[in-house]
């Protein structure tokens, strides 16, 4: 065996992934409040880099003309009277919000009563003491406990403090103005648990009144609210989303649009590019030279992620024109793959691109991802499922569809084959009852 060395060559094809290529390909990926951020801190960190106030400018003009033939717009010439910062406005929380209406209903000597009510109840508004707990805990008489928590529980929202479901409900039906009231509080103190389980027969058999008043008193009791203080809940607020691409119907076509506020419109900056350009051959040069090649990159990074989440909704426009045409139970059945091969992608870049990315449509605002999924017979387990609720929604709710009866209707009405297990795991998942729990005992 001879052993020795030798020198080859050979030539290898490999992607390397430079922290430049990492970070276009998290560009890509971003939201538009993500996207947002990162560029803000490049801004601070690139002097060669600044927002195209011009272009921001023009877009709101344009904006602001749409809608100008509906409204009046009052221009005083004071910026900040417009600011859209001044719009918002700081959430309170459950506590703050019952603690500011104290003063409107208790005494001075009654105020650290409400407070230790309001500071004793849980996520949902329900009171976790007793009155003879609180009563031991701040040495005061339950009877003027009762008193206080009596006039809290009429603050807004209707309903907090209550010890159980049985009493907010209680609470809330007496705040209404209803000829009802009388009715709906005995099914209340009498049938609770007949109300739970939709056991209105047992009712109407032991209430001599007439079954129509019986039924619409049951459903003014549907209407009130378990949680009154579910609104509140930490973490539950609005959230206002920006599209990022924009579908409009054009004289029976539609076409695409890039929602320029949803990404930010970049330039370099003219007065650092000029001392660029005077300082050739120096350290402020070499520093200048580094930044600019940086804001260019980053520039034209923002510009292919604008035509890569271009070229995708364009053809999700042009794979599923049924559903923009007549909605959501037209949605074709359609996977990532086959986007990426209409737009020559891999199916990854497709699915950074879409991520956290939303469009506005004749037929709503959806999220990307929304158009992508499974189905039967080229049709989208959305649109069946949109399908089945339609068949539960018209149904006679004294005798509702099975299950078996909904795959029957399915493929009679739609032509779609869909078996009776894969019928109750779509039901399931958009939160309908079962054929039982939807029956309503006359």
């Amino acid at each position: 065996m001879e052993l020795g060395f030798n020198l080859n060559l050979e030539q290898k094809q490999k992607l390397v992934m430079t922290p430049q290529l990492q970070i276009a390909i998290e560009l890509l990926q971003y939201s538009s409040h993500e996207l947002e951020d990162y560029v803000d801190e490049e801004l601070k960190n690139n002097p060669l880099l600044e927002k195209d106030e011009n272009n921001k400018n023009e877009l709101e003009k344009r904006i602001l003309n749409q809608y100008s033939h509906n409204y009046q717009y009052n221009n005083s010439g004071n910026d900040d009277e417009y600011n859209y910062e001044n719009f918002i406005c700081y959430e309170p929380n459950l506590i703050e919000h019952l603690e500011t209406q104290l003063f409107q209903v208790l005494d001075d000597d009654e105020i650290e009563i409400g407070r230790y009510i309001v500071g004793n109840l849980d996520e949902d508004g329900f009171l976790t003491l007793s009155v003879e707990n609180i009563s031991q805990n701040i040495n005061e008489t339950p009877e003027k406990i009762n008193s206080v928590l009596r006039r809290v529980q009429i603050l807004d929202p209707v309903g907090v403090a209550a010890r159980n479901l049985q009493e907010t409900l209680l609470i809330q039906l007496h705040s209404l103005v209803d000829e009802r009231n009388q009715l709906a509080e005995k099914i209340i103190l009498n049938f609770f648990n007949e109300v739970a389980e939709r056991n209105y027969r047992k009712i109407c058999n032991n209430i001599k009144e007439k079954k129509e008043s019986i039924l619409e008193a049951i459903n003014m009791i549907k209407g009130l609210n378990p949680r009154p203080a579910a609104a509140f809940k930490k973490g539950k607020k609005t959230n206002y989303i920006l599209p990022d691409i924009i579908v409009k119907q054009i004289k029976g076509d539609y076409v695409v649009i890039m929602n320029d506020m949803a990404s930010p419109i970049l330039r370099i900056n003219p007065k650092y590019y000029k001392l660029l350009q005077e300082t050739e051959g120096d350290d402020t040069y070499n520093y200048l030279h580094k930044k600019f090649k940086s804001a260019l990159w980053l520039i034209k990074s923002i510009e292919q992620r604008r035509i890569t989440i271009y070229r995708i909704v364009k053809s999700i426009v042009e794979m599923q024109r049924d559903f923009f045409d007549n909605g959501i139970k037209h949605l074709y059945s359609m996977t990532m793959q086959d986007i990426a091969d209409k737009i020559s992608m891999h199916e990854s870049t497709v699915s950074r691109a879409t991520n956290d990315k939303y469009v506005q449509t004749p037929q709503g605002l959806f999220e990307l991802k929304f158009f992508f999924s499974s189905g039967v017979d080229n049709t989208s387990s959305i649109s069946i499922k949109a399908m089945i609720s339609e068949f539960i929604v018209a149904e006679n709710k004294s005798s509702p569809y099975s299950d078996q009866q909904i795959s029957e209707l399915l493929y009679e009405r739609e032509g779609i084959d869909l078996s009776r297990r894969t019928v109750a795991k779509y039901r399931k998942e958009i939160d309908l009852p079962s054929s039982l729990q939807r029956k309503i005992k006359k």
